[in-house]
């Protein structure tokens, strides 16, 4: 009987060797696949992580000497050269772009190209595809996680470039690009947001509408879509007048205008919320006085440096910055709408372009002409003034763009390209050093050198 369980004991144990065996010849190439993923570290103090495989593209995030990164593939950029597909991990999270080989120490062999369908990879795509939804978001890569590039309206077209499955969702999402304001963009989307056939066009749920309406509040907000939850194009203040384009019922429900309208001498569009808009003038704008400084009366700025505000409060997007003696004419007067204090709406000089805006009243000597040829976005020194001429870097070609940064005249920039603004001007779209960090930015072309 001893004997008997020894040689039983003996057979199971032999049974499992067998299937651990098993076990380990079937997921050998796995396990060797899994091992053979290369890797690649940060070379430089700070390394750009773009979108795609070209220094045009956006940037994903920045990363530190040393960093490590799992490369997926290899690809050529529009540059030419080698650029890596990889994922690393990224303040908790898993994130995914394009870095240029060059600038990586790699350990392993990297399979070439990103053709096929591997994890993560890109799978070739081509053909012409229309925006489902009512607005579909572009993303900088194929995540839910990754910013926002822009925003499309239902029925607009992109042409597909790649797809590939989602780094955090399995799904699959297509690279296209399209034209928005003039300029080829580049971006991701998820496949289910798009369809072969156009859903009706950007005019599904659109009615072209005509005529002339009046803003009816103190400060309205012109909105890049029909939505609250629209980028902020502009800020009008009361009685100004709008000319309509069109009609739609926006995503909370309420009717909004599509609206094109005179700002800082340039013509934009936008939209505006129905109830925001009146049939009839409401006159001048909110706080406007009639009894204080005359229009066109001329005054330079007080201090080192004043901060032009796109409306009538501190709270108001900062459209300028200028310089102690800049000249400039006052063409209105209100009372903040937050303050309670007198603000001036001037007119003046940047970079060569004639532009409007707000400032505080203790700001401005009244009656002096200054020196109208200085200005922060001068290009040249500023005579008269205290402060060196700065030119004022916007986050897209526009005059009314965010402001990225100011550098000052004679710093060096690297030009990545040339585009027409919103203005209908020149600019260049430059890279630069600030503070340890390389950025990137718009200037008007005619403020290089």
């Amino acid at each position: 009987m001893t004997i008997l369980k020894t040689r039983k004991k003996e057979r199971l144990l032999l049974l499992l060797l067998a299937v651990f065996s098993l076990c380990l010849i079937l997921m050998g190439p796995a396990l060797r696949s899994s091992a053979a993923r290369p890797t690649g570290t940060v070379k430089n103090r700070i390394l750009n992580v773009r979108s795609s495989a070209s220094t045009n593209s956006s940037i994903v995030c920045k990363l530190t000497q040393g960093t490590k990164v799992t490369i997926i593939s290899d690809t050529t950029g529009d540059d030419g050269l080698k650029w890596y597909d990889v994922y690393f991990a990224y303040n908790g999270e898993a994130r995914e772009g394009f870095v240029r080989a060059d600038l990586l120490n790699v350990s392993g062999t990297v399979s070439g190209g990103s053709s096929g369908s591997s994890s993560g990879g890109s799978s070739s795509a081509s053909g012409t595809r229309y925006v489902k939804p009512s607005v579909a978001i572009v993303r900088s890569y194929a995540s839910t996680n990754a910013d926002i590039r822009t925003r499309l309206n239902r029925g607009s077209t992109v042409n597909i470039l790649s797809s590939k499955t989602g780094a955090d969702d399995g799904r699959t999402w297509y690279k296209v690009s399209f034209t928005q304001n003039g300029n080829t963009v580049e971006g991701y989307i998820r496949g289910d947001l798009l369809v072969e056939t156009n859903p009706g066009g950007s005019s599904s749920g659109t009615t072209d509408v005509s005529g002339t309406r009046y803003v009816n509040g103190d400060v309205v907000r012109v909105r890049t879509w029909a939505s609250t939850n629209g980028d902020i194009r502009s800020r009008l203040t009361r009685g100004t007048t709008v000319t309509l384009i069109s009609s739609k019922t926006g995503d909370d429900g309420q009717l909004w205008y599509k609206v094109s309208y005179s700002d800082g001498g340039y013509q934009l569009s936008g939209y505006i919320r129905g109830d925001l808009l009146s049939e009839s003038s409401s006159g001048s704008s909110s706080g406007s006085s009639s009894g204080g400084t005359a229009s066109n009366t001329p005054a330079s700025i007080r201090p080192a440096v004043a901060n032009i505000r796109t409306w009538a409060s501190t709270n108001g997007d900062i459209r300028s910055k200028l310089s102690q003696g800049t000249g400039v004419t006052i063409i209105g007067e209100q009372t903040g709408s937050d303050d309670g204090r007198k603000w001036y709406k001037i007119s003046y000089n940047s970079g060569g372009v004639s532009m409007t805006g707000y400032i505080r009243g203790d700001l401005l000597n009244i009656g002096s002409t200054g020196n109208t040829s200085s200005g922060s976005s001068s290009s040249g020194s500023s005579s008269g003034g205290s402060s060196s001429a700065v030119a004022q870097v916007r986050t897209y070609a526009s005059p009314y763009a965010d402001i990225r940064a100011t550098l000052e005249n004679g710093t060096k920039v690297a030009i990545i390209k040339k585009v027409t603004g919103e203005d209908g001007q020149e600019w260049t779209k430059i890279s630069f050093t600030q503070n340890g960090s390389q950025l990137e930015g718009y200037v008007p072309s005619s403020l290089l050198k």
